[in-house]
């Protein structure tokens, strides 16, 4: 009996002290937190309609020479693989590949455009679509506990523009693509541009199941050719309920503000379901943008904008 006593002792004592040794892991490494940890994964957006979106200048299509935003209706369907990779504390390394699908079929604005529209050649621009490569981004992040369930957020990237001289799909294709997800994360989609972003954000876990998460973007836009340089600033909210199994339901608002455009402001809210492991797992989540306002919005009537997303991966 005392044989067998000593084992059932000694594995008692260890089992006591392995559920603080896990907990404390948890909440100190802050592996509760998005923005820590290992992970790899795909995001995709497609719209469920059809949105009437001003396009780029088609100065190739129009023949008297003159420029300007065309009009007309976009379709498209975007991707990207992401990855967020720890170095050391909570230094982590950023990277992002993006791709999309689109097209666009404009003509010229203004008085006479019915009457274009049904014959002349000149002034109408052709059905546009193409596949093209985004801008690969790469960049770093420090994610920080200031308190077990509050972590600060800060980073910088940049983007690459690795499509030189698009042709006139390629430009239907972006233009699409710059507005499938609300005018945020512009820097995927912006041609001869090199895109530089600064981040701030913090998360937090005020209860066990209640996450909470707010982001601010700053990105500068440096022309490669003859452009103008672009500035962007993005804010986001999201909320999030998550069951113990890690299922999870919520709803996000994002804000998106193209400084050098003529509207100013892109409202958009996303409710949105998934699944987030506590530590190490498969993760997916589905969710609705919907944009609340012009230019886009509102994002369920004909002609708006209403992105079907999906994120699925894995983390570490």
């Amino acid at each position: 009996m005392r044989q067998l006593a000593s084992p059932f002792a000694a594995l008692s004592l260890l089992l006591s002290f392995t559920p603080p040794a896990l907990a404390e892991e948890t909440v100190t490494e802050g592996q509760w937190a998005k923005s820590y940890g290992f992970r790899l994964g795909v995001e995709a957006d497609v719209l469920t309609s059809t949105i009437e979106a001003n396009l780029p200048d088609w100065e190739t299509v129009s023949s008297d020479g003159t420029s300007g935003a065309w009009e007309g209706n976009s379709f498209v369907a975007s991707f990207a693989a992401v990855a967020q990779i720890r170095l050391i504390g909570g230094l982590h390394l950023d990277a992002e590949l993006p791709f999309a699908y689109g097209s666009s079929h404009a003509s010229a604005p203004g008085p006479g455009q019915g009457d274009a529209a049904e014959g002349d050649a000149a002034t109408v621009a052709p059905e546009l679509e193409g596949f093209f490569f985004g801008n690969p981004s790469i960049g770093l992040h420090y994610a920080g506990n200031i308190t077990p369930m509050m972590m600060l957020v800060g980073g910088l990237s940049a983007s690459i523009p690795i499509t030189q001289d698009p042709s006139d799909d390629t430009k239907a294709a972006a233009a699409a693509a710059l507005a499938v997800r609300g005018y945020f994360d512009t820097q995927r989609a912006l041609l001869e541009h090199v895109p530089l972003r600064a981040r701030g954000g913090i998360e937090l876990r005020p209860i066990e199941a209640l996450y909470v998460r707010s982001d601010l973007v700053a990105m500068f836009a440096i022309p490669t050719g003859g452009g103008d340089t672009e500035f962007f600033i993005e804010q986001s909210n999201e909320a999030e309920l998550r069951s113990v199994g890690g299922f999870g339901v919520g709803a996000r608002l994002q804000a998106a503000f193209p400084l050098t455009q003529t509207d100013k402001l892109q409202l958009a809210a996303e409710p949105f379901v998934g699944v987030e492991p506590p530590t190490s797992g498969l993760y997916f989540r589905a969710g609705l943008l919907v944009a609340l306002d012009e230019p886009l919005g509102f994002g369920l009537e004909q002609g708006k904008l209403a992105t079907v997303r999906v994120a699925a991966g894995a983390r570490f």
